[in-house]
């Protein structure tokens, strides 16, 4: 893949060509990885990296400024950027005491312990989305078990490029964010997880994406890890749901 910068300054450019080669070794393993074990086989001709103001209002109006599609990745390599978007998941909560007690817990999760670890996994994430596993592709609409994709993505990244520890404190913040906002959001199935979800807020559009993660890791353990028999088994469903929903095919709630 080349690598494409739209930036605005000289300042910029330096700073992602910095960025971008120090990730390089990373990366190129990572993709190694992908074609190995999961099946990505085309891979955008680009990653494009740029800010998060040209990412999200001037390539797109997609609100998170990381997307792909089947000709480039679209990438914002700033931390902080992140860390913006991740605090937006906190606003308009209560303020009882449990629920202060939890967003500030959250809040300094995301304003101390995000690395350029994080950063790394969510361009995996996005190209995890090219392994030829997924049922959907890149010219058809989201349709059922999207949800399945978009939290697999989410535990393959995490799992390569996320250590032990922050692996298991993206859980836990996942599932205080889950259960924080749930009230507000959760009165849906999984099912419904869309092209819709991305109209909502960050908090809304988040709130998606980590009950998915969560429902993926829920399935691979209950497959005792091993991804592979995962994919297996929603090949199966796809070819003998008899009306079930992948959600009911894996029994999650």
């Amino acid at each position: 893949m080349k690598h494409i910068y739209a930036v605005e300054t000289e300042k910029e450019l330096i700073e992602y060509l910095k960025y971008v080669k120090s990730i390089e070794p990373k990366l190129n393993g990572y993709i190694d990885f992908l074609k190995r074990e999961y099946e990505v086989v085309d891979l955008p001709k680009t990653i494009v990296w740029t800010s998060g103001e040209i990412a999200t209002n001037y390539i797109s109006n997609i609100p998170i400024p990381a997307y792909t599609n089947e000709h480039r990745v679209v990438m914002t390599p700033v931390l902080e950027t992140w860390r913006e978007i991740y605090l937006k998941q906190l606003d308009k909560l209560g303020d009882s005491q449990k629920i202060g007690n939890d967003v500030n817990a959250i809040c300094d999760y995301y304003r101390d312990a995000l690395s350029e670890n994080h950063m790394l996994q969510i361009l995996g994430h996005e190209l995890a989305h090219h392994s030829e596993l997924f049922l959907e592709d890149f010219n058809s609409d989201y349709s059922d078990g999207i949800w399945f994709e978009e939290g697999m993505v989410e535990y393959i990244s995490r799992q390569y490029f996320l250590t032990e520890e922050e692996f298991e404190a993206e859980v836990r913040v996942n599932r205080r964010l889950v259960d924080l906002l749930k009230e507000r959001y959760g009165n849906h199935s999984l099912e419904q997880f869309g092209k819709s979800t991305y109209e909502g807020d960050y908090a809304s559009i988040f709130f998606e994406y980590w009950r998915s993660f969560l429902a993926v890791k829920q399935i691979v353990e209950d497959y005792k890890g091993d991804i592979k028999a995962v994919f297996t088994s929603y090949h199966r469903w796809n070819e003998e749901c008899n009306g079930q929903t992948l959600l009911e095919w894996f029994d999650i709630e």
